[in-house]
C-alpha cells in the first residue's frame, strides 16, 4: 500500500468507535465528471500514482492549493463531503468519488480534532 496511501475502503466500526470532533483536514481531487473520478481513484488505489500526485496533477479544485482544504467544521463543507468524510478513517481515502454541487470528489482524511470557538 506503499504509494495508494491507505485502501481506500470505508471504515468499518461502529459509531461510538469515533471520538467525537469539530473539524477535519481533507485533501480532496475535484473533478467534473465520474468517469474520470472512477479513473483517477483506480490508479491511486493500484500505485500507479500517489493520493497528493494525483491531486496535484487532476484537480480542479480553483483554491489552488492542490487539493488541501485545511481544518474545516461542518458548517465550512458541502454536507455530502462532510458525510462522506465521516465514513473515511482518518490518514485514510475513499475510494468511491462522492458527487456534491461542485463536481465528483475523492476524498482523504488527514486528521481530526475539536477546536474550541474563538
Amino acid at each position: 500500500l506503499s504509494r495508494a496511501e491507505g485502501n481506500g475502503k470505508i471504515a468499518e466500526g461502529s459509531a461510538k468507535d469515533v471520538k467525537s470532533f469539530t473539524h477535519q483536514t481533507c485533501r480532496h481531487i475535484l473533478v467534473q465528471k465520474q468517469s474520470e473520478a472512477l479513473r483517477i481513484s483506480e490508479e491511486i488505489h493500484t500505485g500507479k500514482i500517489s493520493f497528493n500526485e494525483a491531486a496535484f496533477k487532476y484537480s480542479e479544485d480553483k483554491a489552488g492549493a492542490h487539493g488541501l482544504l485545511g481544518w474545516k467544521s461542518q458548517g465550512e463543507l458541502d454536507q455530502d463531503f462532510w458525510a462522506a468524510a465521516l465514513t473515511c478513517r482518518e490518514g485514510d481515502w475513499l475510494r468511491e468519488p462522492v458527487k456534491t454541487q461542485w463536481g465528483w470528489h475523492i476524498i482523504m482524511v488527514q486528521g481530526r480534532k475539536t477546536m474550541k470557538k474563538k
